[in-house]
């Protein structure tokens, strides 16, 4: 068959990177794009099915919803999958059920909103099935289907309507247990030379080593699209993709979208020494827990050419750290170990690796003395970057459960940044000014403002983002 994959545009509000939050999306500024990294390797395990596989980004082709359909349409293909997040769920719908009604095709949708919300997508006849958590085998067999002229019935990891018009929720997929059994991403789908990065000059392409996280965050939606266990591809898997970004590709900058990318010390280790012994010569940055590194690791990595880590600090208060953030941050005594912490980060400096520290405001708990602690924190580590988000109760994570009781969140407002509302000792405009206070707080400090100033075209990017991010949907 012939199959199109579909990233949706995003809303004229702000560009949604999809892939953040663990799926469910995330409001950025115009200079992030990262490729959908997610829809190429579902468009492998297609190809490698007998496909013929277009995947069609919006967002990089610079297509609005109208240019997206008509572009879907002259393809003329046989089956169409589109990506979703939570806060565009309303026009990545509204698309789906434009597509179907233009192409008279089957129309799947998949992603972490969708895989925990399928209900809604159904609605006025927007699609025939939703992909529930990991998506590559589930659409392989969805595309057999559809190719048999078959229903879906009996399809792991799929919700479709019956004969009868109610929804058939299947049963769950299992994880894939060995990703070297996946394909290397279909990168010839892709314009590699459209993708960015803020502060880097030059393509950008993303790379998933591992999936799962044991942490078990209550916000996280990481551990629901990928699981608690921790799986991994072997480090020659990892360095067969990067030699195939640096001589096929010509990508010199990585992006590692793992969840805890240095969970196993001595995997990290064989793949920084693999980049070294070939001379790839790439500078990549990547997502990881303070208690995942030493000095040792760090160094190796800086060697490898590691230019930048995001930390995920979260809060600084030990109830917050306990009950919601995996206790990344405590000792054995459940205390925050501040100087564990900012030796890390003093390390990074050592070692010429720039570094982010994510924080959340808003947890249920959260008292604004709390949130001075985890202000106070973030100046004791003194990242080059700070990211302060609220606190977002994504559906089907252990705070979505907590919290939603009878109530309904709108999605729309599911950006990261917004407060969808208060709690018993902050109203929700009270979170999002504390947010605002934090990066104030943070960049005008008088030795950070002397550093950032040293490069002010940089520092007004930053100023630039701080207003996108606190934009909010029509």
């Amino acid at each position: 068959m012939k199959i199109t994959l579909v990233t949706p545009p995003s809303p004229p509000e702000f560009r949604v990177s999809r892939g953040l939050m663990g799926g469910f999306g995330m409001a950025v500024n115009q200079e992030l794009l990262y490729p959908p990294i997610e829809l190429a390797h579902v468009a492998s395990v297609l190809e490698a099915d007998g496909h013929a596989v277009a995947i069609f980004d919006a967002d990089a082709r610079g297509a609005d919803s109208a240019a997206a359909l008509r572009e879907i349409a002259a393809g003329k293909p046989d089956f169409v999958c589109l990506d979703s997040s939570s806060t565009s769920l309303d026009l990545d719908v509204a698309l789906a059920r434009a597509v179907r009604a233009e192409l008279g095709v089957p129309v799947a949708m998949l992603g972490s909103q969708v895989t925990y919300t399928p209900r809604e997508v159904f609605e006025n006849d927007a699609v025939d099935v939703v992909i529930r958590g990991e998506p590559e085998y589930t659409v392989r067999d969805v595309a057999r289907r559809v190719a048999a002229k078959q229903n879906f019935d009996g399809v792991q990891g799929t919700s479709h309507k019956g004969p009868d018009g109610a929804i058939v929720d299947e049963p769950e997929r299992e994880k894939i247990a060995n990703l070297d059994e996946l394909p290397l991403p279909a990168r010839h789908l892709l314009d590699n030379q459209a993708y960015r990065f803020p502060g880097v000059d030059g393509a950008i392409t993303t790379l998933k080593s591992s999936r799962g996280c044991p942490l078990d965050c209550s916000f996280c939606g990481y551990t629901l699209a990928q699981g608690l266990r921790f799986r991994f591809r072997s480090p020659e898997h990892v360095l067969a993709e990067l030699r195939d970004l640096a001589v096929r590709w010509k990508v010199r900058h990585v992006v590692f979208r793992d969840p805890i990318f240095t969970t196993r010390k001595d995997r990290i280790h064989a793949i920084c020494d693999g980049m070294i012994a070939e001379k790839l010569e790439l500078e990549w940055q990547c997502e990881t827990a303070v208690k995942t590194v030493d000095r040792a690791l760090l160094e190796k990595m800086a060697q490898a050419g590691c230019k930048h880590i995001s930390f995920g600090v979260e809060s600084g208060n030990e109830l917050i750290q306990t009950k919601h953030c995996g206790s990344k941050l405590l000792d054995s005594k459940k205390q925050v170990d501040r100087p564990r912490i900012v030796e890390v980060f003093d390390a990074c400096r050592d070692f010429g690796i720039e570094t982010r520290a994510f924080c959340m405001i808003g947890f249920p708990e959260e008292t604004p003395a709390m949130v001075e602690q985890t202000f106070d924190l973030v100046e004791a580590c003194d990242p080059d970057q700070v990211q302060f988000c609220a606190v977002t109760a994504y559906p089907g994570t252990p705070l979505y459960k907590l919290l939603r009781g009878t109530r309904e969140f709108d999605f729309a407002q599911m950006t990261g940044f917004q407060a969808l509302e208060g709690n018993e000792h902050m109203s929700a405009a009270e979170i999002e000014g504390k947010i605002k206070a934090g990066y104030r707080r943070f960049y005008r400090r008088p030795k950070r403002l002397v550093r950032e100033l040293r490069n002010p075209m940089r520092f007004a990017g930053k100023a630039a983002r701080y207003f996108t991010l606190f934009t909010k949907r029509a």
